[in-house]
């Protein structure tokens, strides 16, 4: 599914692909003393970042279902030391990742907490309280009713100013594409990028391709409101019984909504194409994967979609390369930004400092209550 890499510059929120179509103020909801406590610093180029608790809390909500299957009661007991661990280590991931677009593009010259920022996070708030239809698509909204909207973040996990917090984090990363990829003329795939800061050839293209740093996968996503986590298992296994890949693609276009042309085609993966918040586990997956091999189930949830996926690690031929390079150079540009962006990450991770509450927090008494 070629379009998934669209989701590496938007899918923290759908709406930051909208312009706002009314000019309505809906009042900043400040956070309470409680949800304002820091759990971490990082501190980099004499920029500081805070975690607070409320970030960590929508993470931590979000994340948590893996590892105590809806029992909270799990989190008081001796068996949780590992999960918690682990979860933490997932969660100071993803703050990075985020701090990670704040900071690059600060240094190529877009403030994230600019009053041009805040009047577009004002704009996509303004656009979701109210809906809208347009080319881009359509999106219901709440009629208005921005106490609804509210409430809506809150089943998500969400208060109003980790919201824009991951508005912030889109509209980094939009303009650090932006900068990097500059325009791309889709029509002639012999062009190089223009306007961008990034120079590289067809050859770079070429040996990214059929180098280690890329890898092509048969993908299948199916939709949780549709498909039941063991419904997804039987697809999966099912999958895993076939010998080649003509008789997997046949079978997903057969028992799933994937079009024919994504189930034969499959999409190429870069190490850092995709947003590692969120896509972590997919990358891991497709370049642990042998050829012919089919993956686990993986569940990606964000706060606008919940899929399961499952890869099937297909070739790389010359057919592929030379048929779809256009989509290939576009994977190829999005690696090196996230190679730039993984970094930025790796040196924040380094920095990361811990609060007296990160270590004595209960876990177990963590929720939007």
């Amino acid at each position: 599914m070629k379009r998934i890499l669209t989701l590496f510059l938007a899918i923290i929120c759908l709406l930051s692909l909208f312009s706002c179509g009314k000019d309505e103020e809906y009042p900043p909801v400040e956070s309470t003393d409680e949800e304002a406590r820091v759990m971490m610093t990082i501190e980099l180029d004499g920029e500081k970042y805070e975690v607070r608790y409320e970030l960590y809390r929508a993470l931590f909500l979000n994340f948590s279902k893996k590892y105590d299957k809806g029992d909270k009661s799990f989190w008081d007991t001796e068996a949780s030391a590992s999960a918690k661990t682990e979860l933490n280590s997932r969660i100071i991931s993803f703050c990075t990742d985020i701090f990670s677009a704040l900071h690059l593009s600060k240094k190529i010259g877009y403030d994230p907490y600019s009053a041009a920022t805040d009047e577009k996070i004002k704009e996509y708030i303004s656009k979701s309280v109210n809906g809208y239809s347009d080319n881009s698509g359509s999106f219901i909204g709440f009629d208005g009713n921005y106490d609804a909207y509210l409430a809506s973040l809150k089943e998500m996990n969400l208060n109003y100013s980790v919201q824009t917090l991951l508005l912030r984090y889109s509209i980094a990363l939009d303009n650090i594409n932006l900068y990097y990829a500059g325009t791309i003329d889709e029509n002639d795939p012999t062009l190089d990028m223009k306007e961008g800061a990034l120079i590289y050839t067809e050859e770079d293209v070429r040996s990214f391709y059929y180098g280690n740093e890329s890898a092509r996968v048969l993908l299948v996503t199916l939709d949780t409101k549709s498909y039941t986590e063991n419904r997804a298992k039987e697809i999966r296994d099912k999958m895993a019984t076939y010998t080649n890949a003509y008789s997997v693609s046949s079978y997903i276009v057969g028992f799933t909504a994937t079009t024919p042309e994504d189930a034969f085609n499959g999409v190429l993966l870069g190490k850092y194409s995709l947003d590692s918040a969120y896509y972590s586990e997919i990358i891991k997956e497709a370049f642990s994967l042998a050829e012919g091999e089919t993956g686990d189930v993986i569940r990606v949830s964000t706060d606008t979609v919940s899929n399961y996926h499952i890869l099937y690690k297909t070739d790389k031929s010359d057919e592929y390369y030379s048929e779809n390079y256009i989509d290939v150079r576009n994977v190829y540009i999005a690696n090196r930004i996230g190679e730039l962006l993984n970094e930025v990450k790796l040196t924040l991770a380094e920095n990361v400092k811990r609060s007296e509450l990160f270590d004595t927090i209960k876990h177990s008494e963590i929720s939007m209550k």
